[in-house]
């Protein structure tokens, strides 16, 4: 693990844009691992800047360059395999770097996701994402400093950070109720405005499959999702699941057991239950692997959450 240069550096300033406020993920406990959440001592903001405090605080010289890093999500995730466990740690960031700590210049958008094997890989997590930081640190100041040397375009702290809290205001996160509808693609489920708003939901062969409310009956192919009765579902490769708000974002809704008992009900009610309410039980129980990372081709981490920049599934 490369050491960042901190002789460069007098300040490392994190600004918390993160999705989910409750919880940095999911983890395994007891026999049967059962899921349970993961939740910081300290709000996320106040726990992250603590610990670059902790562990780089010393080492800093006035004399260096600010950094910020606009930290949009830290998750973890582990799974258990036959002889095995592998826990995940993702973490997404932008980095920005200044020589005045006042007007900063955009460096990256780091995105990555560490894994680590083991027997027990619970107790790992906080080396997981300590090692995640480090390279977010480590990259940006390599970056950043070549950077400032390029005089590049500088913008105040202030105006950073309400373009960070901006992107997060999406109608979907802000509407008071959600429209029915089925989504085509993420862009509409962002807009919450679907453009198929007469349809119907039909199990075929046990699968769920969406339908026009016309008189053909014309097939919706390949839809991203829909809302019926105001409760939101994922469709991908003709399997729905309900997903459901949580701060900023979504999670899938068997991580969230009140959530899931209402989100299926609603389902169960709106198509008529019986051997459709039984597909989409099924569904909303099945695991859905994260299937984006292109390092990570087989044992991936299972997906618990929408990532909702893309739209896709992530841990």
């Amino acid at each position: 693990m490369k050491t960042p240069q901190l002789e460069k550096v007098a300040a490392i300033e994190i600004m918390s844009v993160q999705w989910d406020t409750a919880r940095l993920g999911f983890v395994q406990v007891g026999m049967m691992n059962k899921r349970i959440e993961a939740v910081p001592a300290l709000p996320h903001g106040i726990y992250l800047q603590q610990y670059i405090q902790q562990e780089y605080g010393g080492k800093l010289t006035a004399s260096g360059v600010h950094l910020l890093l606009a930290v949009k999500d830290i998750r973890i995730n582990e799974r258990t395999f036959q002889m095995s466990e592998k826990a995940f740690c993702r973490v997404k960031a932008d980095a920005y770097i200044s020589a005045n700590g006042q007007e900063y210049a955009f460096v990256q958008a780091f995105d990555t996701v560490l894994l680590r094997g083991g027997m027990d890989v619970t107790g790992k997590h906080d080396e997981n994402i300590a090692k995640a930081v480090n390279l977010l640190i480590s990259s940006s100041l390599s970056k950043g400093v070549a950077l400032l040397n390029t005089q590049p375009a500088l913008q105040p702290k202030a105006d950073i950070k309400k373009a960070q809290l901006a992107a997060r205001e999406l109608p979907i996160l802000r509407d008071a109720a959600y429209v029915d509808g089925v989504y085509a693609n993420f862009e509409e489920f962002k807009a919450n405005n679907p453009s198929i708003t007469a349809f119907k939901v039909e199990n075929i062969k046990r699968r769920i499959k969406t339908f026009r409310d016309d008189a053909a009956k014309t097939p919706i192919e390949h839809p991203w999702g829909f809302c019926l009765k105001g409760e939101l579902y994922r469709c991908t490769d003709d399997v729905v699941f309900p997903i459901e708000k949580s701060g900023h974002g979504f999670v899938i809704s068997n991580y969230l057991q009140q959530a899931r008992r209402r989100n299926q009900a609603m389902l169960w009610s709106a198509v008529g239950g019986g051997l459709i309410g039984g597909a989409v039980a099924q569904n909303a129980m099945q695991a859905h692997m994260v299937t984006t990372i292109p390092y990570i081709t087989r044992q991936q981490p299972e997906a618990t959450a929408l990532d909702m920049e893309t739209g896709e599934l992530t841990l």
